[in-house]
Protein backbone atom coordinates (compact mmCIF):
# COMPACT_ATOMS: atom_id res chain seq x y z
CA UNK A 1 0.00 0.00 0.00
CA UNK A 2 1.23 3.63 -0.83
CA UNK A 3 2.51 5.14 1.81
CA UNK A 4 0.18 8.18 3.08
CA UNK A 5 1.14 10.36 5.86
CA UNK A 6 -0.75 13.79 7.08
CA UNK A 7 0.44 16.64 9.29
CA UNK A 8 -2.18 18.32 11.52
CA UNK A 9 -1.66 21.73 12.40
CA UNK A 10 -1.72 21.96 16.60
CA UNK A 11 -5.14 23.98 16.95
CA UNK A 12 -8.50 24.00 15.61
CA UNK A 13 -11.03 27.22 15.08
CA UNK A 14 -13.08 27.08 17.69
CA UNK A 15 -17.03 27.29 17.14
CA UNK A 16 -17.64 30.89 18.33
CA UNK A 17 -20.74 33.48 17.99
CA UNK A 18 -21.39 36.43 15.86
CA UNK A 19 -24.47 37.76 17.16
CA UNK A 20 -27.26 35.51 15.71
CA UNK A 21 -24.86 33.31 13.83
CA UNK A 22 -22.74 30.59 15.68
CA UNK A 23 -19.61 29.62 13.30
CA UNK A 24 -19.04 26.12 12.43
CA UNK A 25 -15.35 24.57 13.78
CA UNK A 26 -13.60 23.69 10.43
CA UNK A 27 -10.92 21.28 11.76
CA UNK A 28 -7.67 21.48 12.35
CA UNK A 29 -5.16 22.83 9.62
CA UNK A 30 -3.84 20.33 7.11
CA UNK A 31 -0.06 21.36 6.99
CA UNK A 32 2.02 18.93 5.94
CA UNK A 33 0.36 16.11 3.28
CA UNK A 34 1.76 13.15 1.42
CA UNK A 35 -0.45 10.69 -0.67
CA UNK A 36 0.25 7.67 -2.84
CA UNK A 37 -1.65 6.63 -5.91
CA UNK A 38 -4.61 5.69 -6.41
CA UNK A 39 -3.81 3.54 -9.65
CA UNK A 40 -2.51 0.00 -10.07
CA UNK A 41 1.20 0.36 -9.97
CA UNK A 42 1.55 -1.55 -13.68
CA UNK A 43 -1.82 0.55 -15.42
CA UNK A 44 -0.32 3.21 -17.84
CA UNK A 45 -3.85 4.44 -18.74
CA UNK A 46 -4.34 5.53 -15.02
CA UNK A 47 -7.80 4.25 -15.03
CA UNK A 48 -7.61 1.06 -13.25
CA UNK A 49 -7.77 1.91 -9.16
CA UNK A 50 -6.44 -0.07 -6.52
CA UNK A 51 -9.10 -0.04 -3.56
CA UNK A 52 -7.14 -0.23 -1.00
CA UNK A 53 -4.84 2.63 -1.95
CA UNK A 54 -7.95 4.81 -3.56
CA UNK A 55 -9.69 4.07 0.11
CA UNK A 56 -6.16 5.21 1.77
CA UNK A 57 -6.12 8.34 -0.04
CA UNK A 58 -9.55 9.50 0.41
CA UNK A 59 -8.97 9.15 4.11
CA UNK A 60 -6.13 11.42 4.23
CA UNK A 61 -7.83 14.38 1.74
CA UNK A 62 -10.94 13.83 4.19
CA UNK A 63 -10.18 16.58 6.51
CA UNK A 64 -9.35 19.19 3.70
CA UNK A 65 -12.13 17.99 1.81
CA UNK A 66 -14.60 18.63 5.49
CA UNK A 67 -12.95 22.27 5.35
CA UNK A 68 -13.81 22.75 1.88
CA UNK A 69 -17.09 21.81 2.07
CA UNK A 70 -17.89 23.98 5.86
CA UNK A 71 -16.53 26.98 3.29
CA UNK A 72 -19.16 26.77 0.60
CA UNK A 73 -21.95 25.96 3.08
CA UNK A 74 -21.07 29.13 4.38
CA UNK A 75 -20.66 31.38 1.34
CA UNK A 76 -24.40 29.68 -0.17
CA UNK A 77 -26.36 31.95 1.95
CA UNK A 78 -28.22 34.04 0.05
CA UNK A 79 -26.47 38.07 -0.29
CA UNK A 80 -29.59 39.15 0.62
CA UNK A 81 -29.73 36.92 3.81
CA UNK A 82 -30.27 39.05 6.84
CA UNK A 83 -27.18 37.09 8.57
CA UNK A 84 -25.19 37.58 5.41
CA UNK A 85 -22.78 39.66 6.56
CA UNK A 86 -22.20 37.48 10.08
CA UNK A 87 -21.44 34.24 8.28
CA UNK A 88 -18.91 35.83 5.48
CA UNK A 89 -17.40 36.60 8.86
CA UNK A 90 -17.46 32.94 10.00
CA UNK A 91 -15.97 32.15 6.49
CA UNK A 92 -12.94 34.71 7.41
CA UNK A 93 -12.39 33.35 10.42
CA UNK A 94 -12.16 29.91 8.84
CA UNK A 95 -9.95 30.74 6.16
CA UNK A 96 -7.60 33.08 8.60
CA UNK A 97 -7.55 29.63 10.83
CA UNK A 98 -6.06 28.05 8.36
CA UNK A 99 -3.29 30.73 6.88
CA UNK A 100 -2.24 31.81 10.17
CA UNK A 101 -0.86 28.07 10.56
CA UNK A 102 0.24 27.64 6.86
CA UNK A 103 -1.76 25.05 5.85
CA UNK A 104 -0.80 22.92 3.01
CA UNK A 105 2.55 24.82 2.77
CA UNK A 106 4.38 20.97 2.53
CA UNK A 107 2.67 18.90 0.20
CA UNK A 108 5.41 16.15 -0.15
CA UNK A 109 4.34 13.94 -2.44
CA UNK A 110 3.64 14.18 -6.55
CA UNK A 111 0.22 12.87 -5.82
CA UNK A 112 -0.21 15.59 -2.88
CA UNK A 113 0.52 18.42 -5.34
CA UNK A 114 -1.51 16.92 -8.20
CA UNK A 115 -4.65 16.42 -5.53
CA UNK A 116 -4.51 19.52 -4.31
CA UNK A 117 -5.61 21.75 -7.00
CA UNK A 118 -9.31 21.35 -6.92
CA UNK A 119 -9.60 21.86 -2.89
CA UNK A 120 -7.98 25.14 -3.23
CA UNK A 121 -10.37 26.30 -6.16
CA UNK A 122 -13.26 25.55 -4.00
CA UNK A 123 -11.59 27.87 -0.65
CA UNK A 124 -10.80 31.01 -3.49
CA UNK A 125 -13.89 30.80 -5.07
CA UNK A 126 -16.22 31.21 -1.36
CA UNK A 127 -13.41 33.82 -0.74
CA UNK A 128 -14.43 35.97 -3.63
CA UNK A 129 -18.10 35.37 -3.02
CA UNK A 130 -18.16 37.07 0.43
CA UNK A 131 -15.86 39.63 -0.47
CA UNK A 132 -17.95 40.81 -2.98
CA UNK A 133 -20.39 41.18 -0.37
CA UNK A 134 -18.60 42.17 3.15
CA UNK A 135 -15.41 42.96 2.85
CA UNK A 136 -12.62 41.46 5.27
CA UNK A 137 -11.10 43.13 8.10
CA UNK A 138 -7.42 44.46 7.23
CA UNK A 139 -5.35 42.30 9.24
CA UNK A 140 -7.46 38.98 7.72
CA UNK A 141 -7.68 39.93 4.02
CA UNK A 142 -4.48 40.26 4.29
CA UNK A 143 -3.42 36.90 5.83
CA UNK A 144 -5.82 35.22 3.89
CA UNK A 145 -4.79 36.70 0.61
CA UNK A 146 -0.72 36.31 1.13
CA UNK A 147 -2.21 32.64 1.97
CA UNK A 148 -4.25 32.10 -1.05
CA UNK A 149 -1.92 34.05 -3.30
CA UNK A 150 1.10 31.64 -2.18
CA UNK A 151 -0.46 28.61 -2.73
CA UNK A 152 -1.33 29.78 -6.10
CA UNK A 153 2.18 30.81 -6.94
CA UNK A 154 3.27 26.78 -6.19
CA UNK A 155 0.82 25.47 -8.06
CA UNK A 156 1.25 27.33 -11.30
CA UNK A 157 5.17 26.80 -10.90
CA UNK A 158 4.38 22.77 -10.18
CA UNK A 159 2.26 22.50 -13.38
CA UNK A 160 4.63 24.89 -15.81
CA UNK A 161 7.72 23.58 -14.74
CA UNK A 162 7.85 19.69 -12.59
CA UNK A 163 4.08 18.24 -13.11
CA UNK A 164 4.32 14.88 -15.68
CA UNK A 165 3.73 15.70 -18.92
CA UNK A 166 0.21 14.18 -19.08
CA UNK A 167 -1.18 16.08 -15.55
CA UNK A 168 0.68 19.14 -17.01
CA UNK A 169 -2.12 19.11 -19.77
CA UNK A 170 -5.14 17.54 -19.13
CA UNK A 171 -7.81 17.65 -16.03
CA UNK A 172 -5.73 18.21 -13.70
CA UNK A 173 -4.11 21.38 -15.18
CA UNK A 174 -7.75 22.46 -15.97
CA UNK A 175 -8.32 22.42 -12.15
CA UNK A 176 -4.90 24.25 -11.19
CA UNK A 177 -6.08 27.09 -13.41
CA UNK A 178 -9.47 26.96 -12.14
CA UNK A 179 -7.61 27.50 -8.55
CA UNK A 180 -4.65 29.97 -9.42
CA UNK A 181 -7.33 32.18 -11.69
CA UNK A 182 -9.55 32.20 -8.74
CA UNK A 183 -7.22 33.33 -6.15
CA UNK A 184 -6.02 35.68 -9.01
CA UNK A 185 -9.54 37.23 -9.35
CA UNK A 186 -10.10 37.14 -5.63
CA UNK A 187 -6.77 38.79 -4.83
CA UNK A 188 -6.80 40.95 -7.63
CA UNK A 189 -3.52 39.98 -8.53
CA UNK A 190 -3.36 40.19 -12.43
CA UNK A 191 -0.90 37.15 -12.93
CA UNK A 192 -2.76 34.53 -11.43
CA UNK A 193 -5.63 35.15 -13.00
CA UNK A 194 -3.83 35.48 -16.29
CA UNK A 195 -2.34 32.12 -15.58
CA UNK A 196 -5.62 30.30 -15.18
CA UNK A 197 -7.12 32.37 -18.26
CA UNK A 198 -4.71 30.53 -20.44
CA UNK A 199 -4.48 27.40 -18.72
CA UNK A 200 -8.34 27.39 -19.66
CA UNK A 201 -7.87 28.47 -23.35
CA UNK A 202 -4.64 25.38 -23.32
CA UNK A 203 -7.12 23.11 -22.60
CA UNK A 204 -10.02 23.68 -24.09
CA UNK A 205 -7.63 24.53 -27.55
CA UNK A 206 -6.39 20.95 -27.18
CA UNK A 207 -10.70 19.29 -27.60
CA UNK A 208 -10.84 17.61 -31.01
CA UNK A 209 -12.92 18.41 -33.40
CA UNK A 210 -15.96 16.58 -32.12
CA UNK A 211 -15.14 18.40 -28.59
CA UNK A 212 -13.23 15.50 -26.73
CA UNK A 213 -10.67 16.03 -24.41
CA UNK A 214 -8.20 13.08 -26.35
CA UNK A 215 -5.54 13.42 -23.00
CA UNK A 216 -9.04 12.21 -21.05
CA UNK A 217 -9.91 10.03 -23.95
CA UNK A 218 -7.21 7.70 -23.19
CA UNK A 219 -8.20 6.72 -19.73
CA UNK A 220 -9.64 3.39 -20.82
CA UNK A 221 -13.13 2.70 -19.26
CA UNK A 222 -13.34 6.20 -17.72
CA UNK A 223 -12.58 8.56 -20.43
CA UNK A 224 -16.10 9.37 -20.03
CA UNK A 225 -15.39 10.36 -15.82
CA UNK A 226 -12.32 12.10 -16.67
CA UNK A 227 -13.92 14.57 -19.43
CA UNK A 228 -16.56 15.13 -16.72
CA UNK A 229 -14.15 15.89 -14.57
CA UNK A 230 -11.89 18.11 -16.80
CA UNK A 231 -15.34 20.01 -17.74
CA UNK A 232 -16.44 21.46 -14.73
CA UNK A 233 -13.14 23.77 -13.92
CA UNK A 234 -13.20 24.93 -17.58
CA UNK A 235 -16.55 25.96 -17.48
CA UNK A 236 -16.79 27.34 -14.36
CA UNK A 237 -13.37 29.19 -14.69
CA UNK A 238 -14.92 30.27 -18.13
CA UNK A 239 -18.22 31.76 -16.52
CA UNK A 240 -15.80 33.40 -13.40
CA UNK A 241 -13.04 34.94 -15.81
CA UNK A 242 -15.84 36.36 -18.19
CA UNK A 243 -15.86 39.86 -16.91
CA UNK A 244 -12.13 40.33 -16.60
CA UNK A 245 -11.74 38.11 -19.89
CA UNK A 246 -14.89 39.00 -21.70
CA UNK A 247 -14.21 36.03 -24.79
CA UNK A 248 -13.59 33.42 -21.89
CA UNK A 249 -16.50 31.12 -23.60
CA UNK A 250 -14.93 32.03 -27.40
CA UNK A 251 -11.53 30.48 -27.57
CA UNK A 252 -10.40 28.50 -30.06
CA UNK A 253 -13.48 29.15 -31.72
CA UNK A 254 -15.96 28.39 -29.13
CA UNK A 255 -14.63 25.10 -29.04
CA UNK A 256 -15.79 25.24 -24.83
CA UNK A 257 -19.18 24.56 -26.64
CA UNK A 258 -18.33 21.61 -28.50
CA UNK A 259 -16.63 20.03 -25.43
CA UNK A 260 -19.84 20.38 -23.39
CA UNK A 261 -21.85 19.13 -26.54
CA UNK A 262 -20.22 16.32 -26.45
CA UNK A 263 -19.84 15.10 -23.33
CA UNK A 264 -23.67 15.67 -22.71
CA UNK A 265 -24.30 13.59 -25.90
CA UNK A 266 -21.91 10.60 -24.66
CA UNK A 267 -24.06 10.66 -21.09
CA UNK A 268 -26.97 9.76 -23.41
CA UNK A 269 -24.69 7.37 -25.55
CA UNK A 270 -21.35 6.17 -23.96
CA UNK A 271 -20.65 4.45 -26.98
CA UNK A 272 -19.61 7.75 -28.44
CA UNK A 273 -16.37 7.92 -25.44
CA UNK A 274 -15.77 4.67 -25.92
CA UNK A 275 -15.32 4.88 -29.69
CA UNK A 276 -12.84 7.42 -28.61
CA UNK A 277 -11.68 5.49 -25.68
CA UNK A 278 -11.38 1.89 -27.25
CA UNK A 279 -13.40 0.65 -24.47
CA UNK A 280 -17.17 0.52 -22.79
CA UNK A 281 -17.64 3.03 -20.49
CA UNK A 282 -18.14 2.87 -16.89
CA UNK A 283 -21.30 4.54 -17.15
CA UNK A 284 -22.61 1.74 -19.73
CA UNK A 285 -21.23 -1.00 -17.84
CA UNK A 286 -22.99 -0.26 -14.55
CA UNK A 287 -19.68 0.49 -12.40
CA UNK A 288 -20.71 4.51 -12.41
CA UNK A 289 -23.70 5.93 -11.88
CA UNK A 290 -23.65 9.72 -13.08
CA UNK A 291 -24.09 12.48 -9.21
CA UNK A 292 -25.27 15.85 -9.87
CA UNK A 293 -21.98 16.75 -7.90
CA UNK A 294 -20.38 15.98 -11.04
CA UNK A 295 -22.43 18.08 -13.22
CA UNK A 296 -22.52 21.31 -11.29
CA UNK A 297 -21.37 23.35 -13.75
CA UNK A 298 -24.00 22.73 -15.67
CA UNK A 299 -25.80 25.57 -13.91
CA UNK A 300 -22.93 28.78 -14.64
CA UNK A 301 -22.91 27.33 -18.30
CA UNK A 302 -26.38 27.67 -18.58
CA UNK A 303 -26.12 31.25 -17.66
CA UNK A 304 -24.46 32.19 -20.79
CA UNK A 305 -25.31 29.75 -23.03
CA UNK A 306 -28.29 28.17 -24.12
CA UNK A 307 -28.47 24.27 -24.49
CA UNK A 308 -31.64 21.96 -24.47
CA UNK A 309 -29.49 18.98 -23.73
CA UNK A 310 -28.04 21.39 -20.82
CA UNK A 311 -31.46 22.38 -19.68
CA UNK A 312 -32.73 18.83 -19.57
CA UNK A 313 -29.83 17.42 -17.88
CA UNK A 314 -29.94 20.15 -15.14
CA UNK A 315 -33.57 19.75 -14.65
CA UNK A 316 -33.62 16.26 -14.16
CA UNK A 317 -30.88 16.53 -11.21
CA UNK A 318 -30.88 19.50 -9.73
CA UNK A 319 -29.92 20.70 -6.98
CA UNK A 320 -26.59 20.73 -8.07
CA UNK A 321 -23.73 21.18 -5.74
CA UNK A 322 -20.08 20.81 -5.87
CA UNK A 323 -18.20 22.23 -3.16
CA UNK A 324 -14.92 22.50 -5.04
CA UNK A 325 -17.02 24.86 -7.65
CA UNK A 326 -18.29 27.11 -5.25
CA UNK A 327 -21.02 25.34 -3.15
CA UNK A 328 -24.69 24.72 -4.37
CA UNK A 329 -24.39 26.27 -7.72
CA UNK A 330 -28.05 26.30 -8.74
CA UNK A 331 -28.75 28.59 -5.90
CA UNK A 332 -25.99 30.91 -6.81
CA UNK A 333 -26.97 30.56 -10.68
CA UNK A 334 -30.71 29.45 -11.69
CA UNK A 335 -32.37 29.86 -7.73
CA UNK A 336 -34.02 26.58 -9.36
CA UNK A 337 -33.99 23.16 -7.06
CA UNK A 338 -36.06 20.61 -6.89
CA UNK A 339 -39.19 20.34 -4.24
Amino acid sequence: MPSIIMTIGLLAAPPYALAAVKCPSVGKPVVSLELGSRYESNDKSRSDIDENADAAVDKALKPIDVYVRSLANLSDQSPKSSTRDETNRCLYRALSSWADAGALSDLGTLNAKLAISPRVAGMAISYHDAKAVTPPDDEQKKAIETWLQSLGVELMTFFDEDAPKMASRNNLRAWAGLAVGQIGVATDNDQLSSWGAKTNEMVICSADDDGGLPLEMKRGDKALHYQLHAVGPLVVNAALLNAKFNDSFSVCQGKLDRIVDFTLSALQKPELAAAKAGTEQTFSTGKEKLEPFQIAWLEPYLKFRQSEKATRLAERYRPLSNSNLGGNLTSQYSAKSKK
